[in-house]
């Protein structure tokens, strides 16, 4: 028998990708849908709070992804696919970074 996990940690692996992709697309569906106004934010700053929230969602997901594609082992497909969530959350991360600091918000 080989390394592998289980199939329960297969299906905990699945349950977490599919999770962590409804989040991170709902963030898009969320943003758009947002009203401008509204929820005690002042106005314009309801839509981003709203997306950085289902982000923020997201990552915890990613994250979980990530530590569960651990037992995987070491060059493994699955093992290597895992860290791909946590990935597109650092570099969505760094692309808002980014846009703030060509705007002059940040420094």
């Amino acid at each position: 028998m080989s390394n592998e996990p289980s199939d329960t940690a297969r299906l905990v692996l699945t349950a977490l990708w599919a999770a962590w992709l409804m989040a991170f697309l709902y963030a898009f569906v969320a943003y758009a849908r947002a009203p401008y106004e509204g929820a005690g934010f002042p106005d314009g700053l309801n839509k981003p709070a709203v997306f950085l929230g289902w982000q923020g969602i997201a990552a915890l997901f990613a994250l979980a992804v990530f530590g569960t594609s651990r037992a995987w082992p070491k060059g493994s497909a699955v093992r290597r696919a895992g860290a791909t969530p946590l990935v597109i959350g650092i570099l969505l991360g760094l692309a808002i970074l980014g846009v703030l600091a060509w705007h002059g918000v940040l420094f």
